[in-house]
């Protein structure tokens, strides 16, 4: 004769584990354990850091002075990038090697993240953010569209300078 209980905890078990599954699904995932302090409903990763396997390439960019680094955060093999940042540089030298050394600010200023996973970071698609203080990952981080003008500022707007009475006496 079998007893009826053992069969019952077994199920019991395969319930629980089911439901566990169930909730631990993408969308549970990324609705409650990358909840930002931005309130996007997704959390930026941290930068990774220097030599990190996941690292697919960092290189300088003389053009606007920024140094970027590009990770496959999923840590599978393979070239395809799905987050970048990008740092203000204090200066840029050659080494002995000739290697480039790009001393930069010690936090991004810019980060990226592959939201569609079409392996492209895209304007318009809400998947570029600025760090105006550079400060790092804090909640104070915002979207940033290099296509479509923004009313807050972005920082100290310079003032144009004022011409030098010497420089007016020159003109005349």
């Amino acid at each position: 004769m079998q007893r009826p209980l053992p069969g019952l905890g077994w199920a019991a078990l395969t319930l629980i584990s089911v439901l566990t599954l169930i909730s631990l699904t993408p969308r549970a995932l990324a609705s409650s354990d990358t909840l930002s302090p931005t309130g996007l409903g997704f959390a930026l990763p941290q930068e990774p850091d220097e030599f990190d396997r996941r690292e697919v390439e960092a290189f300088y960019d003389w053009r606007n002075n920024l140094f970027f680094r590009r990770f496959n955060m999923s840590g599978v093999e393979g070239d395809a990038a799905n987050f970048m940042t990008a740092r203000r540089t204090y200066k840029v030298s050659v080494n002995q090697y000739g290697y480039e050394v790009a001393v930069t600010f010690p936090h991004p200023l810019f980060y990226w993240l592959d939201r569609n996973g079409n392996g492209e970071f895209e304007p318009g698609q809400d998947e570029m953010w600025i760090d105006i203080e550079e400060d790092g990952l804090n909640g104070n981080e915002k979207l940033y569209d290099p296509m479509r003008p923004d009313a807050t500022p972005r920082g100290p707007v310079p003032s144009p300078p004022l011409p030098s009475p010497k420089a007016r006496d020159r003109i005349m």
